[in-house]
């Protein structure tokens, strides 16, 4: 499983690694946005995902088993980056908003912050190589490798 992306001026990157934070990103105050759950389908077969949450919602084992990924529950945003460092940082790629996100962003070969339904802190956005409307939009990148490559283009 891997993707594969081309990026001139930069070199491929190679993924194998997809972290998804949970509240914020994927959900809208503990309910799954529309829309993931097929696209994160869609990915399983280039990408192992992992949703990591410290579940404020009470909602992640549950999202979890809809979307059939592993979960990890965390507690702060150094948890985060050491799942990111424990999977291989540079085959990872990180999609969060929050500034519990940022060290993992910065830390993977690739992170993308969005811009939720719950906002996106400063720091997320300054620490991500990409910044998405939506966490649908960063899945559709991340599906068509072209575009990903496009917008990284130096």
């Amino acid at each position: 499983m891997t993707v594969r992306v081309d990026i001139p001026g930069r070199g491929l990157i190679e993924l194998e690694h997809l972290v998804l934070d949970v509240n914020g990103t994927l959900t809208d105050r503990g309910s799954l946005i529309e829309g993931i759950a097929g696209r994160l389908e869609a990915l399983k077969g280039r990408l192992e995902p992992t949703l990591v949450s410290a579940d404020t919602f009470g909602t992640l084992d549950d999202i979890g088993r809809e979307l059939a990924v592993a979960v990890r529950r965390v507690s702060a945003g150094a948890d985060k980056l050491r799942l990111v460092e424990s999977l291989g940082a540079t085959r990872t790629v990180v999609i969060g908003n929050g500034t519990n996100d940022a060290a993992a962003l910065v830390a993977a070969a690739l992170g993308i912050a969005v811009l939720g339904p719950e906002g996106a802190s400063v720091e997320a956005l300054r620490s991500a190589d990409i910044v998405c409307r939506s966490a649908i939009e960063a899945l559709d990148l991340l599906l068509d490798p072209r575009a990903l490559g496009a917008t990284l283009r130096r």
